[in-house]
């Protein structure tokens, strides 16, 4: 898919074109390849991240429809999940206050024709949300709506973690909301819990029972994207609860309906019909916030504005990171990169790949000078310092 060219100044580029060129520093994960680690299980599909927001039906274009035969149609007209007798320990739940409060659906933008969906968690009656970094990774605007109410925000991005997956939204002009309740008490295995989120990007909230299958979970996740980072995920708390693409960002609740963890990752064996859901336990996600609201960055945590250096590139499999346009008066401008040239190395880290770069890239800061280095593409070495442009981009 090719996108209208970037404007002069602009660190923007294509997202994503046929040749399979990038905006360096935009890159979305939709669904993800899940390469166990630690003695997981294989997993014979996985996902990990938003999910295109549903198409309304028309006769040229069908509805979008989830990955699985489980769950609820996107096209449902329902606003919960089907009602199930009691409380059931697997299966759908019935949305009530005790699984809508606090809690939201989140839309973003990432160019004119495409968007995708998550789910987030209020933290402050002022609107500071909870959710996966790679809900809003490289939108440029993000759309917050409260499921208790149906109230819209807009939403920006306060800070972030790229290897925590974690991130800290502010919503505009917010007050006065409804926040969720986090659960101290430590878990364990076979505990009940209730998955709750945007599945699919249905644009509405429906929850899922099963158990805590185990905690300490490492896993690897990759995006669909040839620019996005492989990231190692450790520490998560691994639940049986059916989940889908679109939940991520949002609650994971033990029986009192508080929150123990942010659904992260999961997997799909549509064979066996059976589900596996990971989660960020909900203190590891607090901590990462307590950094961003504290300023400390470093370690992963980076507040404000992600950093840029305004190439368009593709991977080459001989000599890495070619560079097929430099956006005028940006980083790599100003360092003299060319069309043609190779880009080797980032602040003393070698760039094999993009997601080499994307991974650096999001430990930076823009106005933080690196040094560049790279081959021209009549074969000369060179290098410069440089500060980092301000993304566009979340």
């Amino acid at each position: 898919m090719t996108l209208p060219p970037p404007p002069q100044g602009s660190t923007a580029g294509r997202r994503r074109v046929r040749s399979g060129s990038v905006l360096v520093g935009v890159a979305v994960a939709l669904i993800a390849d899940l390469v166990t680690i630690g003695g997981l299980p294989t997993l014979a599909s996985a996902w990990h991240g938003p999910v295109p927001a549903p198409v309304p039906a028309s006769p040229s274009l069908p509805p979008v429809v989830p990955s699985s035969s489980a769950g609820p149609s996107t096209s449902s007209p329902t606003q919960t999940s089907p009602a199930a007798s009691g409380s059931p320990t697997s299966g759908a739940v019935k949305i009530d206050s005790s699984l809508s409060d606090g809690i939201v659906l989140v839309a973003a933008t990432l160019d004119a024709t495409t968007s995708s969906a998550g789910t987030g968690m209020i933290l402050t009656s002022s609107g500071q949300v909870l959710t996966n970094y790679h809900v809003v990774r490289s939108s440029s605007e993000i759309t917050v709506t409260v499921c208790s109410d149906k109230k819209k925000y807009k939403a920006t991005v306060i800070g972030r973690n790229a290897r925590k997956d974690v991130a800290l939204l502010q919503l505009e002009g917010a007050s006065g909301l409804t926040t969720i309740k986090t659960d101290a008490d430590a878990v364990a295995q076979g505990d009940p819990v209730v998955v709750a989120g945007n599945a699919a990007g249905q644009g509405f909230l429906t929850a899922f029972a099963g158990k805590i299958v185990s905690k300490g979970q490492n896993i690897r996740v990759r995006g669909a994207s040839p620019s996005d980072p492989i990231e190692d995920l450790t520490g998560l708390i691994e639940t049986d609860a059916h989940a889908q693409p679109g939940d991520s960002g949002g609650p994971v609740f033990d029986a009192q309906r508080e929150v123990l963890g942010m659904t992260t990752a999961g997997s799909s064996d549509a064979g066996n019909n059976k589900t596996t859901a990971f989660a960020v336990p909900i203190a590891d996600a607090l901590g990462v916030v307590a950094k961003i609201r504290d300023g400390l960055e470093g370690d992963g945590v980076v507040v404000g504005p992600k950093a840029a250096i305004g190439i368009n590139a593709s991977n080459d499999s001989l000599h890495g990171v070619k560079v097929s346009n430099v956006v005028a008066g940006t980083a790599a401008s100003r360092a003299g990169l060319k069309a043609g040239d190779y880009l080797k190395s980032i602040d003393g880290r070698t760039l094999a790949t993009l997601s080499d770069l994307m991974k650096a890239l999001d430990d930076f800061q823009p106005g933080q000078t690196v040094k560049l280095t790279w081959r021209t593409s009549g074969g000369v070495d060179k290098s410069a310092s440089v500060a980092l442009d301000a993304s566009k981009y979340n």
